[in-house]
C-alpha cells in the first residue's frame, strides 16, 4: 500500500498532464494539480488528521480556481470525473505490479476523497451564486434563485452528473440527458415512472427499503446500485440521493446525483479473480509436488503386481483413479510457477476445426449440431496451441452436455484491426446471473460429474493470451461464451 501510493506522489507530474490531456481548460492550474496528486498519494497512505486537512485546503484552493471565471462554471465539476478516470487507469496499468489488496485499497479510499472534493465546489458554487445572484426580499426571508442562475446550476448539473428529481411518493417527475443516455429509455417513458423500473433484482428489497426509510427521515443516503438499462444491460452508479424537507419537516421530493461506475466495478472484478488465480497458482505448485511423486511409485508398483495374484482384479479400478488423480493435478499445473510456455504463430481457424472434428461423434450421438462460420482470410494468433485446443475442448464439450436433448452449437470467428473474436452459442439449459459470477472458481461445477477445473484452466490460458472471457446467458435458452484475443503480429 505504501509503496503504491508513493508511486501515485512520485507520478503528479504525469498524472497532470494526462489530466490536462483529457481537459486542456486545466492547462493554467497544471502546477495546483501536481501538487494535488502528490497530496492525495500522502493521504491514501496514512490518512493523518494533519493531510485531511490539507486535502480539504488544497481541495477548497483547487475548487476556488476552477470556478472564479464564469466561462468555468460547466467545466468545474467536470474536473472531478477525469481525476477520477486518470487514477483509475493509473491502477489498471500498474496493476500486474503490486499487490491486489494494496489496489483494493486505494480504490476504496479514492471515491470519498473525489466526494469531498465535489463538495467543495459545489460549497463554493453556490456561495459565489449567494454573493453574486441572490437577492434577500424584504417581504420573504427565503433566497430566490433568480431564471438565469438556475439555468446555469442545471446545466451544471446536466453535464457532470446523471440527475433525476423524484416526489414522495417516489414517483420520476424529471430526468436529464444523461440519465435517459445510461438507462436506455426515453424522457417519457420514465416521467411518471417509479425507479423500480430500473430494478436489476441484484439487491434485496430490504436494500431498498432502507433507502426510502433513510431518505423520509430527512437524511442523504450514499451508496452504490446497480440498475438495468432497457436494453437489458447492466451499470453500477455512485448514488447520492438529498431529501426535501416542507416546513412541517416531510420529504415532498427528493434529487438523486449519480456517476457511472461501471468501469471501476468491472477493474475490481478483474483484479478479484487475478488475486484468486494467484492463490491457486501457489496451491497447484504444492498439490503438483506433494502428489505427484508418491502416485507415480503407487502406480509402478501395481503394474509390477503379478496377473496370477489374487488383488489383480482391483488393479485396473486403482490405475484408473491413479490416472484420474493425475489428470486433476496436471490441470492444476497450468496454474504452478515457474511454468514455461513456448508460444508461435498459430492458426486458430485450424485450431478450432481440429477440435470440432475430434468432438463431432460424441455430438452426433447426443443430437448436437456444431456449425461454424470463419473469415475466408486464415486467422493466427501467437500463442501455444496445445493449451488453445485445451480450452476450446472444455468450451465445445461444456456446450455439448448442456444440451441433454441435443441442439445447436454456433462457432464463428471474427477479426478486426484490434482483437480477435470467438463465440461459442449452445441452445443448452443456459446459467443464472450466480452462476455466471461463479465461473472460473477453483472447484465449483454445475455438472454432478465434473472436477469444476476445466473453466478454471481455461480462463487462466485465455489470461496468459492477454486475452479475455466474456459469458452471456439466459436460462432454458442457452449461453455465450465470447473468447477475446488481442490482434497482435508475429512475435509480439
Amino acid at each position: 500500500m505504501e509503496t503504491l501510493c508513493e508511486k501515485i506522489k512520485a507520478s503528479g507530474g504525469d498524472l497532470a498532464a494526462k489530466t490536462i490531456e483529457l481537459s486542456p481548460s486545466l492547462k493554467e492550474y497544471e502546477s495546483i494539480l501536481v501538487t494535488f496528486y502528490q497530496i492525495i498519494g500522502d493521504f491514501l497512505h496514512s490518512e493523518q488528521e494533519e493531510l485531511e486537512h490539507k486535502f480539504t485546503s488544497y481541495a477548497k484552493l483547487f475548487a476556488g480556481r476552477l470556478i472564479s471565471t464564469p466561462s468555468s462554471t460547466d467545466a468545474s465539476l467536470k474536473s472531478v470525473s477525469v481525476v477520477r478516470k486518470v487514477l483509475i487507469d493509473f491502477l489498471e496499468r500498474h496493476s500486474a505490479d503490486f499487490p491486489m489488496s494494496a489496489i483494493f485499497e486505494v480504490l476504496k479510499k479514492l471515491d470519498p476523497l473525489l466526494q469531498m472534493m465535489s463538495a467543495s465546489i459545489l460549497t463554493h458554487y453556490h456561495e459565489n451564486l449567494l454573493l453574486a445572484k441572490f437577492e434577500l426580499d424584504e417581504s420573504n426571508k427565503d433566497l430566490q434563485i433568480t431564471l438565469k442562475e438556475l439555468a446555469d446550476l442545471k446545466k451544471a448539473l446536466n453535464e457532470a452528473t446523471i440527475f433525476a428529481i423524484t416526489d414522495k411518493n417516489d414517483v420520476i417527475t424529471y430526468v436529464n440527458d444523461k440519465f435517459c443516455a445510461i438507462s436506455k429509455y426515453d424522457k417519457e417513458e420514465l416521467i411518471g415512472q417509479n425507479h423500480h423500473l430500473l430494478n436489476s433484482s441484484f439487491h434485496p428489497t430490504s436494500f431498498f427499503e432502507e433507502i426510502l426509510t433513510t431518505i423520509k427521515d430527512g437524511h442523504v443516503w450514499k451508496g452504490e446500485i446497480l440498475n438495468r438499462a432497457k436494453d437489458g444491460s447492466e451499470y453500477w452508479v455512485d448514488t447520492t440521493i438529498v431529501p426535501f424537507l416542507d416546513d412541517h419537516g416531510k420529504t415532498y421530493q427528493h434529487i438523486s446525483i449519480q456517476y457511472d461506475i461501471t468501469d471501476t466495478k468491472r477493474t475490481e472484478d478483474m483484479l478479484r479473480k487475478a488475486e484468486k488465480l494467484s492463490m491457486v497458482g501457489e496451491l497447484a505448485a504444492g498439490i503438483a509436488h506433494e502428489i505427484r511423486n508418491p502416485m507415480t511409485a503407487i502406480k509402478g508398483f501395481v503394474q509390477l503386481l503379478d496377473e496370477s495374484f489374487d488383488g489383480m482384479k482391483y488393479a485396473d479400478t486403482i490405475l484408473a483413479e491413479i490416472e484420474r488423480i493425475n489428470f486433476i493435478v496436471s490441470e492444476f499445473m497450468v496454474f504452478a510457477k515457474p511454468h514455461a510456455t513456448y508460444f508461435s504463430k498459430c492458426s486458430l481457424s485450424e485450431i478450432v476445426k481440429s477440435v470440432i472434428k475430434l468432438l463431432e461423434p460424441e455430438a452426433l450421438l447426443k443430437n448436437v449440431v456444431i456449425s461454424l462460420s470463419i473469415p475466408s482470410d486464415e486467422v493466427s494468433i501467437f500463442g501455444e496451441s496445445n493449451q488453445l485446443k485445451q480450452v476450446f475442448l472444455n468450451m465445445l464439450k461444456n456446450a455439448i452436455e448442456s444440451m441433454s436433448a441435443g441442439g445447436n452449437i454456433y462457432v464463428s470467428i471474427e477479426k478486426n484491426l484490434k482483437q480477435i473474436k470467438v463465440s461459442i452459442q449452445d441452445s443448452g439449459i443456459g446459467l443464472s446471473d450466480e452462476e455466471i459470477q461463479k465461473l472460473g472458481i477453483p472447484f465449483y461445477t454445475t455438472k454432478s460429474y465434473g472436477n469444476g477445473l476445466g473453466l478454471m484452466v481455461s480462463y487462466k490460458i485465455v489470461q496468459n493470451h492477454g486475452g479475455q472471457i466474456e459469458v452471456t446467458s439466459t436460462v432454458n435458452k442457452g449461453t455465450c461464451f465470447t473468447l477475446l484475443f488481442p490482434a497482435k503480429s508475429d512475435g509480439e
